[in-house]
């Protein structure tokens, strides 16, 4: 009776090891490791090339993010995304750059920048290394606004030069339909509550919550008669975002030193930023991406 017993747990024992194997392998399956290009070897690319010619290509900043958040925070961002949605297609990540165009923000020590001749230049080049090997299909995903217009003519210059196709799937792309920002997030443009809330789901670790505080605007009289005309006639903010986020040397009062006391490009108070709000916006830009993905991967190769 005894031993009976004891083989009857040992089979249970078995049998729930197995489960435990096989839920795990599956697991795994499903949830996958991001593909790096740089932590790949040459022939992992090369066994990568036999199935896909797809690559992600992550474009971020190094620049102010007020006094609570790291100068990578637009880099950690779009990498982040990225490396998410690589998970979930197996399509290879390949990050080329730490800096993007930040001019207006070197107000604030640290802010790295290139120029935008020299960004589209460095990620053409890239491009061009990268279909050498049998890349073809080129999907950028940007965290910045200040790198929209390389990015349009880096998609432009590919799609129009070469044999391979390029797209924009990250912030402000045609595919990202979800609207994150929520009523009490008034101006949230940069570092704001929701920035802080992608780092605080992103990267905690490098977040300062004890230094976010809100900021005050300083707009020059133009600026805020511009702000005040607009509430009547909205086309009129065309105008007031054409004077904002220039260079200081443009003496239009632009400079994000000269618009925001902190860097923090927002009329709320990053204090509200939740773990939970960042959780949100990431797995919703994820899905969208991963959701075009899987329909472009049905296009034969």
């Amino acid at each position: 009776m005894i031993r009976n017993k004891a083989f009857s747990n040992l089979k249970l024992l078995f049998i729930v090891s197995i489960i435990l194997f096989f839920g795990t392998l599956l697991y795994a399956r499903e949830e996958g490791k991001p593909l790096v290009l740089q932590e790949m070897t040459w022939p992992d690319v090369g066994d990568y090339l036999k199935t896909s010619d797809m690559v992600i290509i992550p474009i971020g900043s190094t620049e102010q993010h007020g006094p609570h958040m790291p100068l990578g925070t637009d880099y950690y961002e779009a990498m982040g995304m990225s490396k998410l949605i690589s998970a979930r297609t197996g399509v290879v990540v390949a990050p080329v750059l730490l800096a993007g165009y930040s001019e207006y923000h070197s107000g604030f020590p640290g802010t790295l920048s290139l120029k935008p001749e020299t960004m589209e230049q460095v990620l053409f080049e890239t491009a061009e290394m990268l279909m050498k090997y049998g890349f073809r299909r080129f999907m950028f995903f940007n965290y910045h606004g200040g790198n929209n217009i390389v990015q349009q003519k880096i998609i432009h210059r590919i799609n129009h030069t070469t044999e391979a196709i390029a797209v924009a799937i990250g912030h402000g792309s045609p595919i990202q339909k979800g609207r994150y920002q929520e009523k009490d997030e008034v101006g949230d443009d940069h570092a704001g509550i929701g920035e802080t809330s992608l780092m605080l789901y992103l990267k905690p670790e490098l977040v300062k919550m004890e230094r976010a505080e809100k900021s005050k605007a300083t707009y020059n009289k133009k600026l805020e008669e511009l702000w005040m005309l607009s509430q009547q006639y909205p086309d009129l903010l065309m105008v007031f975002h054409s004077l904002r986020g220039v260079p200081v040397e443009t003496k239009k009062g632009g400079a994000s030193h000269e618009l925001y006391s902190n860097g923090i490009w927002s009329f709320s108070d990053p204090k509200k930023a939740t773990k939970e709000r960042g959780e949100k916006q990431v797995k919703g830009m994820a899905d969208y991406a991963v959701k075009f993905i899987e329909a472009w991967k049905k296009v034969k190769k």
